[in-house]
């Protein structure tokens, strides 16, 4: 991605960089943490927060008599490991460990190991996560948590479910079919009246968590793969869930949020050079040449696309095809369709690099359709239907993967790939569950995701920079493990049709970014249409279209327009690495008005973006903005006219807003005096 200079109104104290701030942890939080952390695995820590089964006993019954290393942890090391040792079975657990020095913040992920001669018994029900938290008996406590995809307007939905004192029925969560945000996001914030704990599990499969108060007030919460039931062969291991958990104070929930939301732009999403990436702003292209080649219309753009700005050229699935057969009959065949690309994609990749484009290329290699030359020429790779719509690639196979890897490979070179847009249209879970023998559940789950990491891992080693884009269907993969490789491009497939709902665009980035700082959607307008505003993230698919129907993003009459649309991008990504605040209820009534507010508080600044839907009557209305000192002053700057104003921070809690038209919207930076 290119490097920007920003301009902005706001300038304080030299320049304003782009790097997560935000949310700066109190002593009281980190204290928490390593309380906890003390408490759960130092040397002579009364429990451990995880449990399984192991031939039948509770781990609680077997490991005080294992042999055992603990060492006290050190937030800000090199993670730890922590052993524990069956003297009859040669099993072998390790719980990797790390606290993070600069936020109160705790990971963890386990692996069993049999380092014995013989198959072990079974081993069951593991949780890498299994504790208790203390509450006092009267005091409410809620799970905040959220939606996921759905192709809806309710896609990512914040949801609060109280767990009322007196104990109560398991609260459980769980994805559908095998992709981790499918139906269900895997994040979590446990809210007290003074304080709570956000979670996030790193799992891209079928994960679970629940949670259930006790009669004595007690929070119990597990988390972990769904179904585990197994048995390890000699010098077998397998690894669980990775667990993340943040702790903070107050009585603002949205605190747990925004310090969760600097966990993973500090410390897991992806970096170039050592900057953060952003979603990037893309455009591509929609036609073909005369002789229905592609090479020559994706070569003529790129040098316009850029001196507009743009950042990533998009090659999705279609229209752009590079693959012989088309969707879905080609996913398959991972090499250019010799009639769209008769030089395959150098051109296109030299094209791209020679304008200081990213190319982004679209693959679904976990998805095998009927006759393509995965089916052919490799059967024994892939694992056959039932009722699903095509077969599933054996990335638990070792050799089937490192193939696959390498097939990819040759792309991504020939191309100089920077983003792989990964899909994957199909539910695993199915495949997953018929691989597996009645004494080796969950194995083909556990082998499939670790071998979908290591492909990841050894493309990214092999091609530095290069980002995986989070598509499965739109967003439903997303998970602390997967946000690791990559980001969120296009987080819903409601986009598909061409024509959004832009009061969802609206609430389905809203309620993403309450988790997870950088996304994207498609994008079918230019700044400073209501409609660009309302899909609006830090960086989009911009796919405006013209009366032939084709993308205009490179036609002479839209440079303008792309201009200005890039320049608010500029504008609004420093304040979106700070934190987030919806400023109204999370509703998809056409008569209401929505928005959010991002915010700094290294430097006490931010800005507010608001819609006015079409069937609102209000004109006006009063925003409470979040963050502000009340004793500060701060000049009021609008992004449509003209006006400026000075205001009290104590006076900012009730902002009044005009939006004279609907629908409508409102862009507002804020700083110190």
């Amino acid at each position: 991605m290119k490097r920007f200079t920003i301009s902005l109104f706001l300038v304080i104290t030299g320049a304003l960089v782009l790097r997560s701030s935000a949310a700066v942890p109190e002593r009281a939080e980190m204290k928490l943490r390593d309380k906890w952390l003390a408490r759960h695995f130092d040397a002579g820590a009364a429990t451990v927060p995880f449990s399984f089964a192991y031939g039948g006993r509770a781990s609680g019954d077997l490991l005080p008599s294992w042999k055992a290393t603990r060492a006290k942890s050190k937030p800000g090391g090199a993670p730890r490991t922590l052993t524990w040792t069956d003297p009859a079975t040669g099993l072998r657990v390790c719980a990797e460990v790390k606290a993070f020095a600069d936020l109160p913040a705790v990971e963890w992920v386990l692996r069993f190991e049999n380092q014995g001669r013989e198959d072990t018994p079974i081993l069951e029900r593991i949780l890498p996560l299994d504790v208790a938290f203390a509450a006092r008996a009267q005091d409410k406590a809620v799970i905040h948590h959220s939606v996921g995809e759905k192709n809806t307007g309710q896609s990512f939905a914040p949801v609060e479910d109280v767990l009322a004192p007196g104990g109560s029925q398991p609260l459980v969560f769980a994805p559908v079919g095998g992709r981790s945000s499918d139906g269900c996001m895997p994040f979590f914030n446990l809210a007290l009246p003074d304080g709570g704990v956000a979670m996030a599990v790193g799992w891209s499969g079928q994960w679970e968590a629940r949670f259930q108060r006790s009669a004595r007030g007690e929070l119990n919460v597990g988390a972990g793969q769904q179904l585990i039931h197994c048995k390890l062969r000699p010098g077998e291991s397998i690894r669980t869930p990775r667990m993340l958990l943040v702790f903070w104070r107050g009585a603002e929930p949205l605190r747990g949020n925004n310090l969760l939301r600097q966990v993973l732009m500090t410390h897991y999403m992806p970096r170039r050079n050592g900057e953060l990436v952003l979603s990037p702003i893309c455009a591509s292209v929609n036609w073909a040449a005369p002789d229905g080649s592609y090479e020559e219309p994706h070569v003529s753009v790129m040098q316009p696309l850029a001196r507009r700005g743009i950042e990533v050229f998009w090659s999705d699935m279609d229209p752009q095809q590079w693959y012989p057969g088309g969707f879905p009959n080609g996913t398959g065949t991972w090499e250019p369709d010799p009639a769209k690309y008769p030089r395959g994609l150098k051109p296109v990749g030299d094209a791209a690099r020679a304008a200081g484009l990213d190319y982004l290329l679209w693959f679904e290699p976990e998805r095998v359709h009927p006759g393509t030359r995965i089916d052919r020429e490799h059967p024994e790779w892939v694992m056959p239907p039932e009722k699903e719509w095509s077969k599933l690639f054996r990335l638990h196979d070792e050799k089937a993967r490192r193939w696959l890897t390498d097939t990819i490979d040759a792309q991504i070179s020939a191309g100089q790939v920077r983003w792989v847009r990964w899909d994957f249209n199909i539910e695993p879970l199915g495949f997953w569950r018929r691989n597996d023998a009645p004494d080796r559940q969950g194995i083909t789950e556990i082998r499939h995701v670790e071998g979908l990491y290591a492909m990841w891992d050894d493309l990214r080693a092999r091609h530095p920079g290069l980002v995986i884009d989070l598509c499965a269907s739109g967003g439903r993969r997303i998970d602390l493990e997967s946000l690791t490789r990559g980001l969120p491009l296009w987080h819903s497939d409601m986009q598909c049709n061409g024509k959004p709902g832009l009061g969802a665009d609206q609430l389905q980035n809203a309620g993403l970014w309450r988790w997870v700082p950088m996304h994207g959607c498609g994008n079918f307008a230019c700044e400073p249409a209501y409609a660009f505003r309302s899909a609006m993230t830090a960086g989009n698919i911009l796919v405006p279209g013209n009366a032939r129907g084709r993308l205009s993003t490179a036609d002479p009459d839209t440079e303008e327009a792309v201009r200005r649309t890039v320049a608010i991008y500029r504008k609004l990504r420093p304040f979106m690495v700070g934190d987030f605040y919806p400023l109204f209820p999370h509703s998809e009534s056409d008569a209401a008005w929505f928005g959010y507010q991002f915010h700094r508080p290294d430097l006490n600044a931010g800005v507010v973006i608001l819609f006015r839907r079409d069937k609102s009557p209000d004109v006006t209305r009063q925003v409470r903005l979040h963050a502000i000192d009340p004793k500060r002053s701060y000049d009021i700057r609008f992004e449509d006219t003209p006006e400026q104003r000075t205001a009290r921070g104590s006076a900012m809690s009730a902002l009044p807003v005009e939006i004279p038209a609907a629908p409508g919207s409102a862009i507002i930076y804020y700083k110190p005096r």
